[in-house]
């Protein structure tokens, strides 16, 4: 087993979103921690429905919503660090 951090999980979320990110004219490298996916219109609600079935896939985690605050859930640095303190192993990401 191995640890799991939190800037794997940031590079799973912003690989995935790599399309949307273009879209708006963004690219990985100019999203900050406190970047909300969804205020900023990278994602939607279904999208945020997909980016927890990814990140419960591949981290083999299940997201308990009783723990997580509804504006860190769409904000990518608590939601990364979230996933790293639950994560109890993980594959590598190839994206």
């Amino acid at each position: 087993m191995r640890h799991v951090s939190a800037q794997e999980v940031r590079l799973l979320i912003l690989s995935s979103l790599e399309a949307q990110l273009t879209a708006v004219g963004l690219t990985q490298t100019d999203i900050p921690d406190d970047f909300d996916l969804l205020t900023e219109g990278v994602i939607d609600s279904l999208g945020i429905l997909q980016l927890i079935t990814l990140i419960e896939e591949h981290f083999d985690i299940k997201v308990d919503f009783a723990d997580l605050t509804p504006e860190n859930l769409t904000i990518v640095g608590p939601f990364s660090r979230y996933i790293e303190e639950r994560a109890p192993s993980a594959l590598p990401y190839d994206p």
